[in-house]
């Protein structure tokens, strides 16, 4: 990407030749600048650094995966209806009820004859009765129990499905964050080397016009050139200090901005090459996560429907009690047992269970249209994926024909202005026009490269190929 250039011999040096050395200086060194590669004692952020930092701290992905814990909660809501349940009972009353009296005289086992008699059953002395119970219950038979939980464990599927495809997004914006601010700092990093080179230029340009050398509208322009390029570094500067934020938060770690980063995108031949070798590498039609998660949510409404009719079956549970009384002491005295089956059946709620059951029949409805559309969605987004990115590699070979142009068209120009035959502005247009191009070749690789990503989270694949890119 950089451009040489020669002098002539120092018998064929004219005046014009000394000008354009120093007005071409600042955007030679801006081409150079754009391959340098990053310090040797800071090793350069790379892409999958990036992504792991995106699975394990990012905002989103951290967010999605909390929503599919509590989803997974729901499962475990339903194992009361289908699994048994102990529990420990204490309590302690005191009383003068006639039957409360006399029964818990009874369960103390202490009933006498004396307590038969009509006045001590009528006006009975308070009594106190402390009690303790072992309760163990055991549901038979609850379909709505049963029910719900598969319809639950559906939901947690699609909510995990979703959690996937917040992760694969997150990792596409982190991806495109990144080759942003590679973008970015390299601009900053080829703008301060142009400025400094076009400093050292104006003071040249100043000392040889004070001697007469060059005309004063040749050092007036040569400060034209360096104003532009302050400009351009300050507004670079602010556009890489705001990528590198981006990118620290997307990373989950908005503080910390200090990895270095490449100065220099992967190659067009390298990039070309990824694609020319059969991409998207993997299946073309892969089903994406959250087409996925809209499916599970689909079933997972039509279950609901089915626990709701659950809700008209009869429910069948088994009990074992041991239970204790005594005056003043829990779990003392005598135990005496309780074992059973019971049955409950309700016939007629008032309409509240068929309520429920349209409820549940509009919302499976919501999802299978959701569902159809996630997946018809998903097909525009990969159609459109490929187009973007097949117009991304064509704009790629075709800025990299127009660099080489621009380079052969700054090598005759300069070998006119060598020979006189060529005025300074068209050497000056020319260099600007190579610039262009140089730049524009970076602006294509890095709009290639998000195309690339783009397409594969389109079509529900991972990013695995362009770490291959990596420098």
């Amino acid at each position: 990407m950089t451009t040489h250039f020669t002098s002539p011999p120092a018998a064929r040096r004219h005046r014009g030749a000394a000008r354009v050395a120093w007005l071409l200086g600042p955007l030679v060194t801006l081409a150079a600048s754009l391959g340098a590669q990053p310090r040797a004692d800071r090793p350069a952020l790379r892409l999958a650094q990036v992504l792991d930092a995106v699975d394990r701290d990012g905002y989103a992905p951290a967010a999605a995966r909390a929503d599919a814990d509590a989803a997974r909660a729901d499962i475990t809501a339903a194992l009361p209806g289908l699994l048994p349940q102990l529990r420990v009972e204490g309590g302690s009353i005191r009383t003068t009820d006639p039957i409360g009296v006399f029964g818990a005289r009874l369960r103390q086992r202490a009933v006498t004859q004396a307590d038969f008699d009509p006045a001590r059953l009528n006006r009975p002395d308070a009594l106190t009765l402390t009690t303790g119970a072992l309760v163990l219950e055991q549901p038979l038979f609850a379909p709505q129990a049963l029910l719900g939980r598969r319809a639950a464990s559906l939901a947690a599927q699609a909510a995990t499905a979703m959690a996937d495809r917040s992760t694969e997004q997150a990792r596409l914006g982190a991806t495109q964050a990144y080759y942003g601010a590679v973008v970015a700092v390299a601009s900053v990093a080829a703008l301060d080397s142009a400025l400094s080179a076009g400093q050292a230029h104006v003071r040249q340009a100043t000392t040889l016009e004070r001697n007469g050398v060059v005309t004063r509208s040749d050092m007036l322009l040569a400060q034209v050139r360096v104003g532009e390029l302050e400009a351009q570094r300050a507004s670079a500067a602010g556009q890489a200090t705001m990528a590198r934020l981006g990118l620290a938060v997307q990373m989950g770690a908005p503080e910390d901005t200090s990895g270095a980063l490449p100065t220099l995108l992967p190659g067009t031949r390298e990039i070309t090459a990824l694609v020319d070798a059969g991409w998207p590498h993997g299946s073309a039609v892969v089903a994406r996560r959250d087409v996925q998660a809209a499916q599970l949510g689909e079933r997972a409404a039509r279950a609901d429907i089915a626990r709701t009719n659950g809700s008209w079956l009869p429910t069948v549970g088994a009990v074992a009690r041991s239970d204790w009384a005594s005056v003043n002491q829990p779990f003392a005295g005598t135990p005496y047992w309780t074992v059973g089956v019971m049955g409950s059946w309700s016939v007629f709620r008032g309409g509240g269970d068929l309520a429920d059951r349209q409820r549940a029949t509009a919302r499976a409805r919501a999802a299978a249209s959701r569902a159809d559309g996630a997946e018809a969605q998903a097909q525009l987004e990969a159609t459109q994926a490929r187009i973007q990115r097949e117009v991304a590699v064509e704009r790629l070979r075709i800025a990299d024909r127009s660099l080489e142009q621009a380079r052969e068209a700054l090598r005759l120009v300069q070998r006119r202005y060598d020979g006189g035959l060529a005025a300074i502005t068209e050497l000056l247009d020319a260099a600007a026009a190579h610039t262009a191009a140089d730049l524009g070749t970076v602006a294509a690789r890095h709009d290639a490269l998000v195309a690339l990503a783009a397409e594969r989270v389109a079509l529900g694949l991972d990013l695995t190929p362009l770490l291959a890119l990596d420098r």
